[in-house]
């Protein structure tokens, strides 16, 4: 008797309809697929928020950066309402973020803590490494400072850093205050005979004032 597959055998099975076929549905209506086509960050305070995604996947990320280390001490760096942040010269843009990274295992930077710029004092809780660990920062690191730009959708390392009190650097209940960030191109006067010319700019803006 032929049942579809040959004679003897069963006929077309699985959701694909092939003789033999044990394919089925999974959860994103897939025909044998494996919930990869509708998975991904389903909590809509996270930064990597998928809108189309319906099973959750456990890659929400709570920053541009990764999410902040769980270990068990930190140093506190505050982050006043005056600081001043520029990235190429420009005002920071309020809903970018500010972060510090430590240098892991491998040598690479990895997030270590930082905080939204909402335009009014914030502070950053930078984490240390526990013991035998490479999860933070080491006693007496220094901190590497980072921004993500919201307006290009990149993070940029700081070129300059200047701290109002304390150490750019870690301890454990650490305090320490953050005065300014430049990250990216600093524009300015590059003529050394100019009357504004600016040591530390990297690109010329055409700002050079001279005597008649």
């Amino acid at each position: 008797v032929d049942l579809g597959c040959g004679c003897g055998e069963d006929g077309p099975s699985g959701c694909d309809e092939t003789c033999g076929s044990t394919q089925e549905w999974d959860d994103c209506g897939e025909c044998g697929g494996n919930n990869s086509s509708c998975s991904g960050c389903t909590d809509t305070e996270a930064f990597n928020y998928d809108v189309n995604a319906i099973i959750n996947d456990g890659s929400c990320e709570s920053t541009p950066f990764g999410n902040d280390p769980d270990t068990d001490c930190n140093a506190t760096i505050l982050i006043p309402g005056d600081v001043n942040i520029t990235i190429d010269g420009s005002p920071f843009d309020i809903g970018s973020w500010i972060g510090v990274f430590y240098s892991d295992s491998n040598g690479e930077l990895a997030f270590g803590g930082g905080a939204e710029w909402n335009g009014e004092t914030t502070s950053i809780a930078a984490w240390g490494a526990e013991a035998g660990m490479n999860n933070g920062f080491a006693s007496g690191e220094e901190f590497t400072w980072g921004v993500y730009d919201l307006e290009s959708n990149q993070a940029i390392l700081a070129s300059e850093v200047v701290m109002s009190f304390g150490e750019n650097s870690y301890s454990c209940n650490g305090l320490s205050g953050l005065a300014s960030l430049e990250a990216g191109i600093i524009p300015g006067c590059t003529d050394s005979a100019a009357l504004n010319y600016n040591p530390d700019a990297e690109e010329d803006n055409g700002s050079c004032c001279y005597i008649a």
